[in-house]
C-alpha cells in the first residue's frame, strides 16, 4: 500500500525555539496541562506497536530533544519507537513529492504503523506587574543603629526590593497520530496547555509523559 504522510490539521509555526531562551532556564520543573483529546471511533482495539515521533520544527536540536523524549516515553508502553531524524535529514521537505515517496517507503519498509506529530498551534504572551516588596529584620544596637545618620546610611536602599514587569508565557501544542496502514488517517488528537516552560529539557520530559499518559489511557498503545 502506497503510504501517505500527513500533517496536522491545524496551522504551525517554527516549535521549541522560544525553550532555549537563557531567561527560562530555572530549576523547578515544568507542568503540561492535556486539555482536550479526540480519538477515531474506529481505532484498531490492540494499540500501534510500531511508532515514528516527528518534531514539526526547523530547530533541529529542538526537534531532537522532544522526539528523543517521546521515543523513550514510548518504549516504557512497549512500544518500538522512532526518531524522524533517524530516518531522514532535517531539510526534508514534505511538499517535495517525490522526496515525501522516498521517506513514505522508508518509514513502510521499517515496519512502522503510524506518524505521532508534535506542533506549536499557539503562543500568548502576558506581561504583568511584580510589586516591590519591603523586609524587616531587626539589628543589634550597635554604633550605627543608635545615630540616624549612620543608620540611615547603612540601611539605605537595603529593605525595598523594587518592582519589575514579567511577561508570563502560555504555549499551546497538539500531537497527532496518524494510521499509515490507512493511507495517513488521523487517529488520534491532543491539545495541551504549558506555562512557562523552565527549559527544552523540563518541558520535553513533562510533554512526553503527558502525551504517553493520554496515548495510553486512549487505548492506542499496547496494553
Amino acid at each position: 500500500m502506497h503510504v501517505h504522510i500527513l500533517h496536522a490539521p491545524h496551522r504551525w509555526t517554527p516549535l521549541f525555539a522560544w525553550i532555549l531562551a537563557p531567561l527560562l532556564l530555572i530549576a523547578c520543573g515544568t507542568t503540561v496541562h492535556l486539555t482536550g483529546t479526540w480519538t477515531d471511533p474506529g481505532v484498531a482495539p490492540s494499540g500501534y506497536h510500531d511508532i515514528v515521533v516527528m518534531g514539526l520544527t526547523s530547530n533541529v536540536n529542538a526537534r531532537n530533544v522532544v522526539e528523543s523524549k517521546l521515543v523513550d516515553a514510548l518504549t516504557k508502553h512497549k512500544v518500538t519507537a522512532a526518531n524522524s531524524l533517524d530516518l531522514f535529514p532535517p531539510n526534508f521537505d514534505p511538499k517535495n513529492e517525490s522526496a515525501r515517496d522516498v521517506v513514505s517507503r522508508k518509514i513502510k519498509a521499517a515496519g512502522y504503523q503510524a506518524v505521532l506529530t508534535v506542533s506549536l498551534v499557539d503562543k500568548q504572551s502576558d506581561t504583568r506587574y511584580v510589586p516591590g516588596t519591603v523586609r524587616y529584620a531587626p539589628y543589634p544596637a550597635f554604633g550605627w543603629y543608635g545615630n540616624f545618620w549612620g543608620y540611615y546610611g547603612y540601611m539605605y536602599g537595603s529593605l525595598y526590593s523594587p518592582g519589575y514587569y514579567t511577561t508570563d508565557k502560555t504555549y499551546f501544542l497538539e500531537s497527532n497520530l496518524y494510521d499509515l496502514s490507512q493511507d495517513g488517517k488521523l487517529i488520534w488528537s491532543g491539545q495541551s496547555e504549558t506555562y512557562n516552560p523552565n527549559s527544552l529539557e523540563s518541558f520535553a520530559t513533562a510533554y512526553a509523559k503527558t502525551m504517553t499518559a493520554a496515548l495510553a489511557q486512549g487505548g492506542l498503545l499496547p496494553q
